[in-house]
């Protein structure tokens, strides 16, 4: 180095070229363990509560509430307010609402009526709507249900109307019913998530019981 340099130059480290994919190897793992640590911990404390009070209301409704209940109020706003209600606690995804919705056109449900249930039942149920409220604050539940809802009553009337307008048949086409996933990895992966949930209620009495003991000493 020279005189006139006001640092002394750093050695150069000869690094093997295997070092930079084991970098990003344990880099890669670590964004893993991270994404699992989160999910299991905060994101699941932040929804379970909701999520148990959504299954709660949709084994409810699925158990005292027959499919010819809706049948009796066939179409108009009438039935689409009575499919929204009665599918907000449903519970239901998109995949599990098709065949729901092709029975409702079999007993004689309106094609619009059956587009709203398809629409709004799988964006707002009431696990959604708790955790929208937690995170987002109320006004945000107001204007998503607003939305969510407006936009399925007006594809409802418009589905409707080009039905009567044009004479379109809706017909649904009756085949075998086949699982998305095999009964074997569900059932695993619910008695997976029932452990981590007691494992975080667990871990909450156990705090609150050590602030308790702190407040009385």
């Amino acid at each position: 180095t020279s005189c006139c340099a006001s640092k002394t130059a750093e050695p150069k480290v000869q690094t093997s070229c295997c070092d930079k994919p084991n970098k990003a190897l344990q880099s890669q793992w670590q964004k893993v363990q991270q994404a699992i640590s989160f999910s299991c911990n905060k994101l699941l404390s932040d929804t379970m509560v909701w999520l148990m009070i959504g299954l709660f209301f949709a084994a409810l409704v699925q158990t005292y509430v027959p499919e010819s209940f809706l049948t009796q109020w066939g179409s108009g706003i009438v039935a689409m307010l009575v499919v929204i209600l009665i599918s907000i606690p449903m519970y239901i995804c998109a995949t599990a609402s098709t065949p729901i919705a092709a029975g409702l056109l079999l007993s004689g449900v309106s094609p619009g009526a059956v587009l709203v249930f398809m629409l709004a039942g799988p964006a707002t149920n009431i696990a959604t709507l708790g955790v929208v409220a937690n995170e987002l604050g109320k006004r945000a539940v107001f204007a998503y249900l607003t939305g969510v809802i407006g936009v399925a009553l007006i594809f409802g009337f418009l589905t409707d109307y080009l039905v009567t307008e044009f004479g379109f048949v809706v017909s649904p086409q009756l085949g075998e019913e086949h699982q998305v996933l095999p009964y074997w990895l569900s059932f695993i992966c619910g008695v997976i998530l029932i452990a981590l949930i007691l494992r975080l209620v667990v871990i909450a009495l156990q705090a609150k019981r050590k602030v308790t003991g702190k407040s009385i000493t």
